[in-house]
């Protein structure tokens, strides 16, 4: 492994870099793509899993794990090594997420009592390591680089390869399961091969980025000031960061959304398109625009700003919402609403993580404390509890509406449910992130702050 070498914090980074800070996102999207879209599913139709039970552990799981997410947080911003504060953490919590992940589709004793404690114990280790890789992937962005548009940049790298990650799941994961005659098996041979990869992954990330910004030389080793001050201290700052609370609310309802629409498509292709290998059809559509789109958001956002570009690409999503009602039994009614939604989101989730890191440079200059560590593993904390509100409200719907995981139809009322949730969540979603990015005026006032904290 290789130590930090010093470097002045707003250098240009190279592509290299930014590849490889890329792919960390291949891996966590996988992941995430898994435990959204899949996971649900195969509780429910595999394992055979009643749909409440599965609701209440998606949900439990996930908020008890998401207060991890701000303890790795806090591990960050006090972590003094020769690598730097975020990436040993990234490393050794890769190898740990590999290991959980592969016993994660795994049925050794079906919908017994045994196979329901399997499935609480595997899922939450699966969550710890990933929280643990997560926040401390995500603090790598203000850790690279103090300037804004390369962090713009290095989100665009991360969400580009993280489609191309969850297109490959999308594309082989239903056809493969296939392959086995949709048992466990195939479940476990898909997800175990990946998991079995995801340390590698991870370790080309460390071995190919380096710590720079927020220490006093520009070395990115934890010298810096904020990795000796009380835990307190960075709490009571970013309580006093008005941004920092409109992230998290960013992050919230943007997850929420990306969790109803994943975590529902799987049960739309397969009872309300009538084919499960629609999943892929489905998934295609979600991922496509992103990487298409994504790398025009750069120039995109940095003309318009994060936020005023989020804004105009969020009026997209509600029309590509509302598609769907024009004929909700139809693949290509789908596939465009879903098109024209990922579209819009592009500029949201190219700039929600470079506004986390601008509100970490701007919580430095308000405050004189610099919390990487915590202000995005808070991020992750409002992520996490979205995709186990999410994940557990699939289910909840489900249960609710007399959904039948062993019946090859389902009913009118369950189908409508589906249909009415894949929508109008989503815009909820949108409605609740308008409001925060109109309070949201960062994008004017971070050049003047970098320069302010360059000179200080």
């Amino acid at each position: 492994m290789s130590q930090s070498v010093t470097a002045p914090a707003s250098r240009g980074l190279s592509l290299r870099t930014k590849l490889a800070f890329g792919m960390g996102d291949f891996w966590t999207s996988i992941g995430n793509i898994a435990m959204s879209t899949y996971l649900t599913m195969f509780y429910t139709d595999v394992v055979r899993l009643s749909p409440s039970m599965v609701a209440a552990m998606l949900l439990v799981v996930r908020l008890a794990v998401a207060f991890w997410d701000l303890t790795v947080g806090i591990l960050v911003d006090q972590t003094k090594s020769r690598w730097g504060k975020a990436r040993p953490w990234m490393l050794f919590g890769g190898i740990a997420y590999g290991v959980a992940f592969l016993f994660l589709f795994v049925d050794p004793f079906g919908g017994s009592l045994a196979g329901i404690i399997y499935a609480w114990v595997v899922y939450t280790a699966v969550n710890v390591a990933y929280s643990t890789v997560n926040v401390s992937y995500a603090s790598l962005t203000s850790l690279l680089t103090d300037d804004t548009n390369e962090k713009t940049k290095l989100n665009i790298y991360r969400m580009t390869t993280a489609n191309v990650g969850a297109m490959l799941v999308y594309v082989l994961a239903m056809p493969v399961v296939g392959l086995f005659g949709g048992s466990s098996v195939g479940w476990s041979v898909f997800f175990g091969v990946i998991a079995v990869m995801i340390p590698f992954g991870y370790w080309f990330t460390f071995a190919n980025t380096r710590e720079r910004a927020g220490s006093p030389d520009g070395s990115g080793s934890a010298g810096s000031a904020a990795a000796r001050r009380p835990i307190a201290e960075h709490f009571r700052a970013l309580a006093r960061n008005r941004y920092w609370w409109l992230t998290l609310g960013l992050n919230f309802a943007l997850w929420m959304y990306n969790g109803i629409a994943n975590g529902m498509a799987a049960y739309i292709a397969k009872y309300v398109l009538g084919n499960s290998n629609l999943t892929a059809v489905i998934g295609l559509a979600t991922v496509i625009p992103m990487v298409v789109v994504l790398p025009f958001a750069g120039p995109l956002v940095a003309r318009f700003g994060k936020r005023n570009s989020s804004l105009a690409g969020l009026v997209l999503v509600v029309a590509g919402s509302l598609l769907v009602f024009v004929d909700p039994n139809s693949l290509w009614v789908f596939f465009v609403s879903i098109v024209v939604r990922m579209v819009g989101i592009v500029p949201m989730n190219a700039a929600l993580n470079a506004m986390s890191a601008d509100v970490v440079e701007y919580g430095e200059w308000r405050t004189g404390v610099r919390s990487d560590g915590i202000v995005f593993s808070s991020s992750s904390f409002s992520m996490k509890v979205a995709m186990g509100v999410s994940s557990a409200a699939i289910a909840w719907v489900l249960g609710m509406s007399g959904y039948d995981g062993a019946a090859a139809v389902q009913s009118a009322g369950t189908i409508a449910a589906m249909v009415d949730t894949f929508v109008w969540v989503p815009v909820a979603m949108v409605a609740v992130m308008a409001v925060l990015l109109w309070f949201y005026d960062l994008d004017a006032r971070i050049d003047g702050i970098v320069a302010d904290l360059r000179s200080a």
